[in-house]
């Protein structure tokens, strides 16, 4: 399985090391202190199974043929007793990886994050075949200059006040500020670093790098993470490092504690893992129940948006029909003026049944329909954005669980109480599906009031019809009289006589 593992340290001349000898026992080769004449033979070291030198530009190419060279270079350049020589960062391999992969990875890494930031890289993959690949990257402190010379570390500039300005030297006798040598100002200056390699953001680009770039080559069962379980939001507690002499007990047959504080944690671990199974389960089903309740409510409310559609447009129709204008008609055209009668009759009709069909969906007017329309509409939108949300971690929940539990597996019989909870909530959640599906039909039903309210308005019976609802309403209501008393006029009227059938 996969880990993460990547420590970044500082080679010092401070704590007598030396960068020579480090970098003969990382290569497994034999070095020479130039300086001191001492020799570093490592080249009986086993385990290294590859290792190479990576530079800038402008870097002298016979670094990369030496690395006796480079570092002695090094060694020369920094004469402070306690300089900081080279910076190490140490990566473990997935073992997942081929040799080759091992490699690719590597290199790709010193040269994305390292080699263009103008740094010289002497790195070396070990691989003992105990389970355990892993890589040492050494880096030089100092950029290089275009004439291939060492760079500086730091350089001292004019310290500046809030408005970009020099700062002057006070002279605490006068006051006033110091005058140097040949009668020149003084200023005060301040040192900054030539570059933010030391800088303390760039050790967490740098882990967070290294993730990223064995990501890119790992699958999604195996991708690792830079960050703590803490701050990954991970309930899950970390081992500690056994080291060799641990292992080394534990093959004798003797018990060390480091193992066996990671076997409780481990145990620990699993327990907690299964809990978080069920729990995410949980979260799968009530994220599905939740997703069709969605489903359910949007088709009610399309039906709903269509039927009212529908209705607009009869309503409108009608409208039209009745509005447009009547040919006249000669004295004599009495058939014509039967027909324009019964179509008239028949528009009216129609007008009547298409506003009867508005007042049974809530809405006395055209307008009010048009307008209770739009909010269904604007409504149905919302639940199509919230359901993509949905749907979309319940893809994630997918991807990351290893295995996720549906209800037909957390609900069948056990003696397990973790189960029995999770057969308690998906009921509760069933109850808040149906809840949340009443809510949204309320919701319709109060748009519906809503609109009534506000072309119906509440008058007087002496306050006449002023605005434009009321006469709407007025008139359909007279057309529906006038219709009723023609219906009823002609069902009076008709002839007694019907054709006689054959016998």
């Amino acid at each position: 399985m996969a880990i993460y593992h990547c420590s970044i340290k500082i080679i010092s001349r401070g704590k007598g090391r030396s960068a020579v000898a480090c970098a003969a026992y990382r290569s497994g080769t034999k070095l020479t202190d130039l300086a001191t004449g001492k020799i570093f033979d490592y080249s009986n070291k086993s385990g290294v199974v590859f290792s190479e030198v990576l530079l800038p530009e402008n870097a002298p190419t016979i670094f990369a043929v030496d690395r006796n060279i480079l570092w002695d270079a090094v060694e020369r350049k920094e004469t402070h007793s306690a300089a900081q020589l080279a910076r190490e960062v140490e990566v473990a391999l997935p073992c997942e990886f081929t040799r080759q992969e091992q490699i690719d990875t590597v290199r790709e890494y010193i040269m994305k994050n390292f080699v263009r930031e103008g740094m010289c890289a002497d790195w070396a993959l070990h691989d003992k075949g105990d389970g355990n690949p892993h890589a040492h990257i050494m880096l030089t402190m100092r950029a290089i200059k275009p004439n291939g010379r060492w760079a500086e570390k730091s350089r001292t500039i004019y310290k500046l006040d809030p408005n970009g300005q020099k700062i002057p030297v006070i002279d605490p006798t006068t006051g006033q500020q110091k005058i140097g040598a040949r009668g020149r100002k003084m200023w005060q200056r301040e040192t900054v670093p030539a570059n933010d390699w030391n800088d303390h953001s760039k050790a967490e680009k740098w882990r967070a790098a290294w993730a990223a770039e064995c990501n890119r080559r790992l699958d999604r069962q195996h991708q690792i993470d830079h960050r703590s379980y803490a701050r990954q939001a991970i309930e899950q507690e970390p081992t500690i490092h056994e080291g060799y002499a641990a292992r080394k007990m534990e093959r004798e047959g003797r018990v060390s504690d480091r193992c066996e504080i990671n076997r409780e944690t481990k145990a620990l671990n699993e327990q907690n893992s299964r809990s978080l199974e069920i729990a995410n389960g949980e979260l799968y089903n009530a994220t599905s129940e939740r997703l069709r309740l969605y489903r359910d409510v949007i088709r009610d409310l399309e039906s709903e948006s269509k039927e009212l559609s529908g209705a607009i447009q009869q309503a409108e129709d009608a409208e039209m029909t009745l509005a447009a204008p009547v040919e006249r008609c000669k004295p004599w055209e009495r058939a014509k003026r039967k027909e324009q009668a019964e179509q008239r009759e028949n528009a009216l009709q129609k007008r009547t049944e298409a506003f009867a069909a508005l007042y049974e969906l809530g809405c006395a007017t055209i307008e009010a329909a048009k307008s209770l329309l739009q909010s269904i509409l604007q409504r149905i939108r919302q639940l199509r954005q919230e359901q993509a949300e949905l749907r979309a971690d319940l893809e994630r929940l997918g991807e990351e669980l290893p295995v996720v539990k549906h209800a037909a597996d957390l609900l069948q019989p056990a003696a397990s109480t973790e189960q029995i909870g999770v057969r308690e909530r998906l009921q509760a959640i069933r109850q808040q599906r149906e809840a949340e599906r009443k809510a949204h039909a309320e919701w319709v039903e109060q748009q519906r009031r809503a609109n009534m309210q506000r072309e119906q308005p509440e008058r007087s019976p002496q306050e006449p019809p002023d605005d434009a609802a009321a006469q709407q309403e007025q008139k359909v209501r007279s057309v529906a009289d006038y219709a009723a008393k023609y219906r009823a006029q002609n069902k009076n009227n008709a002839p007694k006589h019907h054709r006689g059938r054959s016998r």
